[in-house]
């Protein structure tokens, strides 16, 4: 009797480390979840945010780096514009309908029309902050810190086989929950890393800042009815 209540002893204290050892656990997941949910909801609000932007393209293939900088816009899902000052000119712009392609440095004399269901790998805060724990499987990576900032590291990785990329990460701010930067891979693996600097929420934009204007002897490429039948050119 008293071996066994030894082991019967030995099994509760067992249990009980576990439940306590669980417990931190729990709680950063709540945390996480919490912070998701509270990025999500900004984007699904509409409130205008405007940032700096640095981007970096890497291609696996050729090794080859690609570094952009500019200026970040968006009001809402499926509202944005990254209006580039390198190279200067280029633009991305989504006014909710059409997704807009404007690359002079790369592809002169041209902009590309996209349908917004073929914008997925441009439009990343929206794909990844709509319902993103219905959509993606989430897990929690180590604490970082950028620009002074503590940031929760965030790996969104697609429930779906038809996602336009293999994994997504996202380094959210653990007080006011923004997205300071976002790293996804394409299928073909490409990797693209987006930091925002100088984050200004709750900013009132004009209809012209997330509005592309065609510039003058400057062709319309249409691919809104080719779905999928055109490619854009490379983002710069």
């Amino acid at each position: 009797m008293g071996v066994s209540r030894r082991r019967i002893g030995a099994v509760v204290a067992a249990v009980g480390a576990l439940v306590i050892a669980a417990a931190p656990l729990a709680a950063q997941s709540a945390q996480t979840d919490s912070l998701l949910d509270r990025a999500s909801r900004y984007i699904a609000s509409g409130r205008g945010l405007r940032a700096a932007f640095d981007q970096v393209l890497t291609n696996p293939d050729t090794k080859q780096v690609r570094n952009s900088h500019g200026e970040f816009l968006q009001q809402g899902p499926s509202k944005f514009a990254f209006r580039f000052s390198d190279p200067a000119g280029d633009a991305i712009v989504s006014d909710g309908t059409a997704i807009w392609v404007y690359l002079p440095s790369s592809a002169r004399g041209q902009a590309l029309k996209l349908p917004i269901a073929q914008g997925a790998q441009i439009d990343l805060l929206t794909q990844l902050l709509t319902t993103p724990r219905v959509t993606y499987k989430v897990t929690e990576g180590p604490a970082e810190d950028i620009g002074g900032r503590p940031v929760t590291v965030v790996t969104l990785t697609p429930r779906a086989q038809n996602a336009p990329f293999v994994k997504a990460m996202l380094w959210i701010d653990r007080e006011d929950a923004l997205v300071r930067q976002l790293e996804a891979v394409e299928l073909s693996g490409l990797k693209r890393r987006v930091r925002f600097r100088d984050i200004r929420t709750d900013v009132e934009l004009s209809r012209d800042a997330l509005t592309f204007v065609v510039p003058p002897n400057v062709k319309v490429i249409d691919a809104t009815a080719l779905m999928g039948g055109l490619k854009p050119p490379p983002t710069p």
